[in-house]
């Protein structure tokens, strides 16, 4: 307990930190940082749909949160979860309005079918760093435009829906995710996100990949040492990394577009990298940040109508968490001081 409590010690220090630099920003504009932030937990909590909506917003950033996690577990620095998340979306559209099967049935193909699209968009930049020792840094930025871009084209052209938006099809009625409270856009991928990230932590602790993905994640000679293949580990972890970020897509789909279009995602992807690293890349903590940072996006219309605080300076609070964790050496600082130009071992 007591080391556990150490490990989270430091984001939360960065999290105070930046809410208190925050708040001098504040200050310099003639703005009460109190009644800014009052507002803001009043958009984000003060009704029944006001946090419907933010636990709407939590579960896309924490199935992103956690495929950005879990490559920082394995020392890889994801940044192209925005492309993986895209990738999932277009593939789950896709499923969705070409199968017509039983909601029992169809949801579940469906959400594999954002996963698979996200997995093969995360394991292309595996592959490239395992077998090239390419940056996935890189990749996964070059990445992230080939699927806005390669998107963009495909609904406003061979993937159009009848509709003069550029947008695929709807979905069929049966791949629909249905709300879980009344009124609200609030649908089982919550609960769904939740189980698996209490997976995930039983996964990192428990099991043999798990621990190969964490050694990894030390150190490569180490690990190559123990018996550990790097590249068989680096591979895997960009697919579940991708895999996870795809099924944020996938959730966005069948529980609230009901159809894929550029505006699928408002930057969750670039905004789970700060969720990942408050939740110290802990799944468990991973869910408190998550939901951190849902009521942020959430609640950041309320501060600037009721406070009249720009809604930008969300991003500013998002922006100090990086740097005050990264700062702190976390997984970020390690992993660009140590990166390797190539794996040892390869030819």
């Amino acid at each position: 307990m007591r080391d556990a409590l150490r490990h989270a010690a430091g984001p939360v220090g960065a999290l105070a930190l930046a809410l208190i630099v925050s708040s001098f920003v504040m200050l310099a504009f003639h703005t009460n940082p109190i009644a800014a932030f009052g507002a803001l937990l009043h958009g984000a909590f003060g009704s029944k749909q006001g946090s419907a909506e933010t636990l709407v917003q939590t579960t896309a950033l924490l199935f992103a949160g956690l495929g950005v996690a879990v490559a920082f577990r394995a020392g890889l620095f994801n940044i192209g979860a925005e492309g993986q998340l895209v990738a999932g979306g277009l593939s789950t559209a896709i499923a969705g309005a070409a199968l017509h099967a039983p909601a029992i049935i169809e949801i579940p193909l469906c959400l594999l079918a954002g996963a698979i699209g996200g997995a093969i968009w995360g394991g292309i930049a595996g592959v490239l760093r395992a077998r090239f020792g390419a940056s996935e840094v890189i990749t996964t930025i070059m990445l992230n435009y080939v699927a806005f871009l390669g998107s963009s084209y495909l609904v406003s052209g061979p993937l159009r829906g009848d509709l003069s938006a550029p947008e695929t099809a709807p979905i069929a009625a049966t791949a629909v995710m249905a709300p879980i409270i009344a009124n609200t856009r609030l649908t089982a991928a919550l609960p769904l996100a939740i189980l698996l990230a209490l997976y995930l932590w039983w996964w990192l602790g428990r099991t043999v990949a798990g621990y190969e993905l964490r050694a990894v994640g030390k150190s490569e000679r180490a690990a190559r040492y123990a018996g550990v293949d790097p590249r068989v580990v680096i591979v895997r972890a960009m697919l579940m990394s991708g895999a996870l970020a795809g099924l944020a897509g996938a959730t966005e789909v069948l529980g609230l577009l009901h159809r894929f279009n550029a505006e699928l995602s408002p930057g969750y992807g670039f905004t789970s990298i700060a969720v990942a690293l408050l939740g110290a890349t802990n799944p468990i903590g991973v869910i408190f940040s998550a939901l951190f940072f849902g009521a942020l996006q959430n609640g950041a219309l309320a501060m600037q109508s009721l406070a009249g605080v720009p809604k930008d300076l969300i991003s500013v609070v998002e922006g100090l968490v990086i740097l005050f964790v990264a700062a702190r050496k976390l997984p970020v600082g390690l992993m660009l001081a140590r990166r390797p130009a190539r794996i040892e071992g390869d030819s």
